[in-house]
């Protein structure tokens, strides 16, 4: 009897035992519920290509209205961003494969290309769309010379210092920008700085465009330090030696001479031996429009030396050689060397002594300066005097005529 009861407990374990559910492989395997691709026709296709195109067009012409400086106003920029990021959503929807990151960053361009420029245009002040550039002075045609850029359709401009206005003008714009060349005797009033680099005044360049917008321009005060209110000569004396019956002998030939005009403080003045004061300074270097003739005498006396007129055009001085023709020397170098009427054994030419020299005395050396090119108030002319004693005749020592006392 328990034999029977034990077979048919395990006869009931076994039928409530479960099998595992079979695990099915390869094409057996359920498959997951998934949206069908949709096909889109080359037609659709070629559509939403163009769209998408037509879209960045609308976006860049939003680009270009921005540009305006507002003058559209942000509600018509406004309607061309919304058609053209329609028209680029709307491209993305045809093609039935929308992908929402690469459209949110498409969106997101295509408004910073469109509204960037005006938002700028909007943070920023008012003369950001505006700008005076290229500021310069052209020596060979003695003008100021610089750019207004900007996008607008003309400007008007103004030169003014200390609150005058010295000059006005106008022009259409032309590709976003119009370049003027100021003559300078137009507006100049007087030096920017003095002979230290002081500054004493300031030009400034105004510009408004015919949109409203307006920007100021300080022009660097060395352009406009040209007017020349100094002057100075040195010289050197040329002395020749030669052997005659076997001793040296010395002979006065002539004068090396160097001049130069420009600023300098009051006080500067010749000095003992044919030197001048300002030379042993930081000499300051003079750009301008200046003519001067330097003149060689003895006191009291019409006759003399005159060189040929000099020419400061910019940062060079030009002239003509009684020796050796068309010379030329940069002003920078502060005194500047002279031409003579021969040339001694070194390659310096000299004024020889019989153009120039009488007696023994006092003699004046004498710049006669005009400054050019500034206008009818400044074109002013000066003179300047250093003078000191020659004495180059016989009998004189030799030690004695190697000293020029002022006089």
């Amino acid at each position: 009897m328990g034999g029977l009861l034990d077979k048919a407990n395990a006869a009931k374990e076994t039928d409530d035992t479960e099998e595992p559910a079979p695990v099915l492989v390869g094409s057996a395997a359920p498959e997951v519920a998934n949206d069908p691709p949709k096909v889109v026709s080359e037609a659709t296709a070629a559509t939403a290509m163009k769209m998408g195109l037509a879209g960045w067009v609308i976006i860049l012409i939003g680009a270009i209205l921005s540009l305006q400086g507002g003058a559209w106003g942000f509600i018509v920029v406004a309607l061309v961003v919304i058609l053209g990021v329609g028209a680029i959503v709307q491209a993305d929807r045809m093609r039935g494969s929308v992908s929402k990151p690469k459209l949110y960053a498409s969106v997101a361009v295509a408004m910073l290309v469109a509204v960037g420029p005006y938002a700028l245009v909007m943070v920023f002040p008012s003369n950001a769309n505006i700008a005076v550039t290229d500021i310069s002075i052209d020596e060979n045609n003695d003008e100021l010379d610089f750019a207004i850029r900007g996008s607008f359709n003309s400007v008007d401009v103004e030169i003014s210092s200390e609150g005058e206005v010295l000059w006005t003008g106008s022009a259409e714009m032309t590709s976003n920008i119009k370049r003027f060349n100021v003559p300078i005797n137009d507006f100049f009033d007087g030096n920017t700085e003095d002979h230290e680099g002081t500054v004493l005044k300031t030009y400034t360049i105004t510009a408004t465009s015919s949109n409203g917008n307006t920007v100021e321009m300080d022009i660097n005060s060395k352009f406009l330090t040209r007017e020349a209110f100094n002057g100075g000569i040195q010289f050197t004396p040329y002395v020749s030696n030669s052997i005659v019956d076997g001793e040296t002998v010395s002979e006065h030939e002539g004068l090396r001479v160097q001049a130069f005009v420009g600023l300098f403080a009051d006080g500067e003045k010749e000095m003992d031996d044919g030197k001048h004061s300002y030379a042993s300074a930081n000499q300051r270097q003079f750009t301008g429009q200046v003519t001067y003739t330097l003149t060689i005498s003895p006191r009291g006396s019409s006759e003399g030396y005159t060189h040929p007129l000099v020419t400061i055009d910019g940062k060079v001085a030009k002239w003509v050689s009684d020796y050796s023709g068309a010379k030329s020397s940069p002003t920078d170098v502060g005194f500047v060397p002279l031409s003579g009427t021969a040339e001694d054994g070194d390659g310096f030419e000299y004024i020889e002594e019989e153009r120039f020299y009488e007696t023994a005395g006092c003699y004046d050396f004498t710049l006669e300066v005009t400054n050019v090119n500034l206008g009818s108030d400044h074109s002013s002319s000066f003179s300047v005097t250093n003078s000191w004693n020659i004495d180059w005749d016989d009998g004189t020592s030799q030690e004695e005529k190697n000293q020029y006392p002022t006089c």
